[in-house]
């Protein structure tokens, strides 16, 4: 039997016309996976269609959908079954593709598939690829159809605190770089280095603020936080969010049990990453979920230190609670 599969891709592949690939095959845990060439799906994203495409001189499709064939000898086709292929299963099979293509095209754009919030379908077959009967209790495919959209609620409110800045205002560096960090989701390795980065660049610029405020002598404070070499190195983040930030406002981010550990785990997911490639805490992976946390922690801490900063300090601050209701016929 077969269990056909269909993932539609976040980016367009150009196929030459007429192109006759070989199928290559592997076995995961029982199941012998297929790869086929990617198809076109039956309707393209707005904007992706062109009159004609080549490649090195010969016609070409768009194709955004992958298709993999899993053979086994029956599949689980209960309807009360969550997926068979197992979602394990399958993932590995589209990251196996995605992965050497990313590499062997130096394809930047493709990325490792989140195929939990992917669009995919699963069609049960024959094994000459010909439509399973109709039988009670049995499925016969099943699928997702995955959408986001989003709105930004422009109000009167908005309006006006959109102007009530400055024309040559500029935001704080930290909060472009955590809204970086945010966007590069599900993205985890380069999302954690941008929201470390973010709280790095922040607690610099504070101290700073804070040595001029407090009339620190110019001399010894860069003595203090801009020293090279081994043995006089700088104040390392944790020591700038602990021992400096306590001598300037009486307080030290350790007080404040939950953001630290959520500090000292972002910095070592962040270090992970990048010395090693894959972001860890205590040597466990960091999943999607675990990251979102981790960047959602550090506008907590932020707005903790902000607290403890003297007005002259504070940076402006918008918050807007607005109601957004959305209604969608999806079949």
């Amino acid at each position: 039997m077969l269990a056909r599969l269909f993932v539609l891709l976040p980016f367009q592949i150009a196929v030459q016309e007429g192109e006759q690939f070989p199928v290559f095959e592997y076995e995961d845990s029982g199941y012998k996976i297929r790869f086929y060439p990617p198809v076109k799906s039956e309707k393209a994203p707005l904007g992706t269609d062109v009159e004609k495409l080549k490649i090195d001189g010969v016609s070409a499709f768009q194709a955004d959908a992958l298709r993999i064939d899993f053979c086994r000898e029956d599949f689980d086709r209960r309807i009360e079954t969550l997926s068979d292929p197992p979602q394990p299963i399958i993932v590995r099979a589209i990251n196996l593709f995605l992965v050497r293509l990313r590499h062997v095209a130096r394809a930047a754009q493709v990325r490792p598939s989140n195929f939990q919030l992917g669009t995919y379908r699963v069609q049960y077959l024959n094994d000459d690829a010909t439509e399973l009967e109709k039988k009670e209790g049995l499925v016969r495919g099943r699928g997702v159809i995955h959408f986001s959209v989003s709105w930004i609620a422009l109000t009167k409110n908005v309006w006006n605190d959109i102007f009530s800045l400055p024309p040559d205002y500029e935001p704080p560096p930290w909060e472009t770089l955590l809204f970086d960090a945010s966007a590069e989701l599900p993205s985890i390795g380069p999302a954690v280095v941008l929201a470390a980065t973010a709280l790095e660049v922040f607690i610099s610029k504070i101290l700073d603020q804070l040595a001029v405020l407090k009339n620190t002598p110019p001399d010894f404070w860069k003595w203090v936080s801009q020293r090279g070499g081994y043995r006089l190195r700088e104040p390392t983040v944790e020591e700038q969010y602990d021992i400096l930030l306590k001598f300037f406002t009486g307080h030290s981010l350790k007080e404040e049990t939950k953001l630290w550990e959520s500090f000292v785990n972002l910095k070592d997911a962040r270090n992970s990453f990048v010395h090693e490639g894959v972001s860890t805490v205590g040597k466990v992976p960091v999943n999607a979920e675990v990251a979102q946390k981790l960047i959602g922690s550090v506008p907590e801490v932020i707005a903790k230190i902000r607290e403890w900063l003297p007005k002259e300090l504070h940076w402006p601050e918008f918050k807007h609670v607005v109601k957004v209701e959305v209604v969608k016929k999806l079949l």
